[in-house]
Formats: structure tokens, sequence, C-alpha cells
């Protein structure tokens, strides 16, 4: 696997990469855009930062059950759910505690947490992370 990253003054270097990619590799290069949001998640330095650069101070576990919302951006999980894919358990914690994880991660990267636009309710499910944000 190859990934290059293009800054967006780079349009006619980019196209002529996936050309030359196109008739050279027996399948289609795949392209992927960096969209613009609020923040970024980075799951190899396991780093957020703003739009301005500014790092998000997280926990090991508020940055890994970040990481799987945003991941499977629309799904929504149940609490259960969430214990199970992100800790690596059935849930024997009081559901009070992921209650407490997503009210912790909101604070940390909504823009306004008591009205999130990232990491949404569903209820009588669940969480989701809102499909419609870039």
């Amino acid at each position: 696997m190859l990934i290059v990253e293009f800054a967006d003054t780079e349009e006619r270097l980019y196209q002529q990469t996936v050309e030359w990619l196109s008739t050279k590799l027996s399948n289609a290069p795949c392209c992927l855009e960096k969209m613009q949001s609020s923040f970024s998640i980075n799951p190899y330095t396991r780093i957020c930062t703003t739009q301005t650069g500014n790092e998000i101070m997280m926990t090991a576990k508020e940055f890994d059950l970040l990481y799987f919302l945003f991941s499977h951006k629309g799904q929504v999980f149940s609490k259960e759910q969430l214990y199970e894919n992100v800790w690596g358990y059935e849930p024997i914690l009081c559901s009070s505690n992921m209650t407490s994880f997503i009210r912790k991660l909101r604070l940390k990267i909504e823009p306004d947490p008591a009205n999130p636009q990232y990491i949404l309710t569903v209820w009588g499910v669940g969480y989701k992370f809102n499909e419609e944000i870039i």
C-alpha cells in the first residue's frame, strides 16, 4: 500500500500521479480526500487536533472511543457494543460509566457540549458519530 498526500496547490501533480498509477497498476488507485473539519484524528500518532492546530488532550480510552465512533460514522452503537468493541470485553461496568466517558469526550471536542454536533445520542439505543460531519 502506498499513501501519498498532496497539498491543495498540487492539483496538477496529483492528477499526473493518479494517471501514471492507473497505467502501471493492475488495480485502480483509491483516492481519499482529506476533508476539513473542526478537528482531525490521527490514528497513527493518536493525536487529535483542532482546525487551528491545537492538540486535544485525552486519555487513551477517550481516544479509542472517539476513533471507534469516528471510524463508523452514522452507525449506532449501544453502550454494551461500545464496551465490547473499545474495551474488548463484555460490559461489567455500570452503564453510567459510558455516559460519563461520552460526556467528558464531548467537553473536549464539541464546540457546544450542551448541543453536540459530533457524538450524537440516539435515545433508547446508544450513540453514533454524526455522518454529516466531514
